[in-house]
């Protein structure tokens, strides 16, 4: 019993431990709108000038970089 009683309150605690950190753009004084805005802009240029899937990603930062953000880690 002790010992499903001391598992139970370590699993919460080491499922934490391996949660993967989050990302996401950040600028500074910039909204979730704002960013939400600025990024469906730079994918919807991507698409409509027909860039390859393989290229999307670097385009994709490069775009975001122009607009004043950058990829952080947020918790």
């Amino acid at each position: 019993m002790k010992m499903l009683l001391t598992a139970v309150v370590l699993l919460p605690i080491l499922a934490a431990c391996t949660t993967p950190p989050r990302s996401a753009w950040v600028k500074d004084g910039a909204t979730e709108s704002d960013r939400t805005t600025a990024l469906s802009r730079c994918q919807y240029e991507m698409r409509l000038n027909k860039v390859p899937t393989k290229d999307r990603s670097d385009l994709l930062q490069l775009c975001m970089q122009g607009k004043g953000y950058r990829y952080q880690r947020v918790n």
